[in-house]
């Protein structure tokens, strides 16, 4: 059930004004292919590329320009690199990106890897030049939105760090447990930079049942100049929104898919939960990510593994490299609210607003995931590749490798939204 008061951060939240555009073309406009490469005999592989007792937590991915594939276990920033499109891996090494920091941004026009902290008082990126073997620091400039300005303005609340997540008087802005960023290929805004991060204007870390006041809000951060200056979105049109995910479809519009925490958290608090407590949102930008709008809460893509809380869950969500196609992948655990097992893969083929078929990846535990896919002309084209968190012994204790293609996840099961259409076929 929608709560029109949680959105009143959102409804204050004015279109920012219009950067100067992106250059006029990027690397990445020649890098979307052909449908076939992802289509042909029905190919999986699964290799553990992390393993531990404990804290095998948020996985991370990004796959170069020149198809180099980084994987991370973020809470111990711990990083493993393939140049083979996934079949082998070098030894795991430690990275400077880590919790709270945002997940990597290809930048298609320079081809540098980068991650966004944002969190610690302190705003700055770490970037790689080298497909991911060394990090440099570079500071950043980052400008509020008109949400973050009015509170600032008016004394409501001042931009704190992490450590005052409880406190009042703060607001917290930070990009955890998010999806890949991306850079625009399309329109005006083409080169623009950009990736999706939360703003917690109230609310304590893991507050339950929510008033409409104690939301936080999933948004995006983008920048038009290779990563200097960083501006913030407008906000998600609902609260108890975060660790989302984003994609450019091939007219320019961008979707947004958010986790929903709308359930509970306390088990003290136990209740049933309401039949849109365990969907995923979405909502669409028609200015290179600059506001969103559309609201909508998916039928089909549920927002699983709540612990029975419908408490959401970071989920994958990956464009296929198909020129004039839009077909996304998205993978979450099935079972709306659930547990957090069943890690399942989902497929649109008309930019999200259907998604006709799912596969079932991993039966037994799963949790957060993460997906990308090969480039044309790489090792890795036509292939879908999948990090999961999810270890034999269950819990958090390793990370999972899936290379696929769409192949396979056309021979799962029907959702019975939508069709695949004859093209794929």
């Amino acid at each position: 059930m929608h709560h029109p008061a949680r959105s009143v951060f959102a409804a204050a939240a004015l279109a920012l004004l219009c950067p100067a555009p992106g250059p006029a073309a990027t690397r990445g406009a020649a890098a979307e292919g052909a449908l076939a490469p992802f289509l042909g005999a029905p190919v999986i592989d699964r290799q553990m590329v992390f393993s531990g007792k404990d804290r095998i937590r948020e996985p991370y991915l990004a796959v170069a320009l020149d198809g180099t594939i980084v994987v991370l276990r973020n809470y111990d920033s711990l990083a493993r690199r393939s140049e083979d499109g996934g079949r082998t891996w070098s030894e795991p090494s430690p990275i400077p990106v880590a919790f709270l920091d945002s997940n990597f941004i290809v930048d298609e026009v320079t081809g540098d890897l980068l991650s966004l902290r944002l969190w610690d008082g302190r705003d700055r990126l770490w970037r790689s030049q080298n497909q991911g073997r060394t990090w440099s620091e570079q500071a950043i400039a980052l400008m509020p939105n008109e949400v973050m300005k009015w509170m600032e303005r008016t004394g409501l609340k001042r931009r704190g760090v992490w450590a005052d997540k409880d406190a009042p008087g703060v607001f917290i802005l930070h990009n955890n447990a998010s999806e890949p960023g991306i850079t625009l290929r399309h329109g005006p805004r083409r080169g623009r930079l950009i990736v999706t991060g939360t703003f917690r204007p109230l609310a304590k870390e893991h507050p339950s049942d929510r008033k409409p006041a104690d939301g936080i809000y999933s948004c995006a951060v983008y920048s038009d100049d290779r990563g200097a200056t960083w501006r913030v979105s407008g906000l998600f049109p609902e609260s108890a929104t975060e660790e989302a995910a984003l994609v450019e479809l091939s007219d320019g519009t961008l979707y947004f898919n958010s986790r929903c925490c709308d359930g509970f958290y306390n088990k003290a608090l136990a209740r049933p939960l309401g039949p849109d407590e365990s969907r995923r949102r979405e909502a669409w930008s028609r200015d290179g990510g600059e506001t969103w709008e559309g609201l909508r809460v998916n039928p089909v893509l549920a927002d699983g593994g709540g612990y029975d809380r419908g408490y959401g869950l970071k989920a994958g969500l990956t464009r296929l490299p198909v020129a004039g196609r839009d077909i996304l992948i998205f993978s979450n655990t099935d079972t709306a609210g659930g547990p957090r097992e069943k890690l399942t893969l989902w497929a649109s083929f008309d930019g999200g607003r259907s998604w006709p078929v799912k596969r079932l990846v991993n039966p037994g535990h799963s949790a957060y995931s993460s997906l990308a896919t090969g480039r044309p002309g790489t090792p890795g084209e036509g292939s879908v590749y999948l990090l999961f968190e999810g270890g034999p012994d269950g819990k958090y204790t390793a990370m999972h490798f899936v290379r696929l293609n769409l192949s396979w996840i056309l021979q799962g099961e029907r959702t019975g939204e939508g069709t695949v259409p004859e093209w794929v076929k």
